[in-house]
């Protein structure tokens, strides 16, 4: 089973992030469903780097399209990807990695991601609800140190970034900017 997975994405990863410095927080992750044929699970992978290798696999059933992830430090930045899989264990290549600073988002303040599927070659894009009228800036980069923002709207509105060819890797991120 080698494919492309588009399933990743963040639904409300970064409500549950309003914790204490120093104690641990709880990411959810949401996905759709892979759309090819023969998957009987999931691979959320999650750790320090980007690097698969080096990250924690939690295996996820086939009928399940969240998981929360606790235990988690405060302050810290979490890369999350995932794979598919069939009945054999043979993965699909995983889905771009997603950027997480735990606990960096006050509760309310974040919006929710949801990933759109079936978009052309090059594109990624999500969905955003957040806070009743909130205005949300997206933002990308491609070392987690430079941001630039892409697009800036009111939630809930559908974001699609049809440049990602053009970069071997892009994080995104959302900026609450005001209700």
């Amino acid at each position: 089973m080698r494919g492309t997975l588009i399933l990743f994405a963040l639904t409300g990863a970064l409500l549950l992030g309003a914790a204490c410095r120093g104690h641990a927080v709880t990411v959810s992750l949401g996905w759709n469903p892979s759309p090819s044929a023969g998957v009987t699970g999931y691979y959320i992978y999650f750790g320090s780097s980007t690097n698969i290798n080096n990250m924690t696999p939690v295996p996820v059933g086939p009928g399940s399209t969240n998981l929360a992830i606790g235990g988690l430090v405060n302050g810290q930045t979490y890369y999350f990807t995932a794979t598919s899989h069939d009945s054999a264990f043979d993965q699909s290549s995983p889905s771009p990695a997603i950027a997480i600073v735990a606990g960096s988002v006050a509760q309310g303040a974040a919006g929710m991601l949801s990933a759109a599927v079936g978009l052309p070659a090059g594109q990624f894009g999500f969905a955003l609800s957040g806070a009743a009228s909130g205005k949300y800036a997206i933002q990308a980069s491609t070392d987690l140190v430079h941001w630039v923002s892409l697009q800036t709207n009111t939630a809930p509105f559908q974001f699609v970034d049809s440049n990602t060819a053009g970069f071997s890797r892009r994080f995104y991120r959302t900026v609450f900017v005001s209700n």
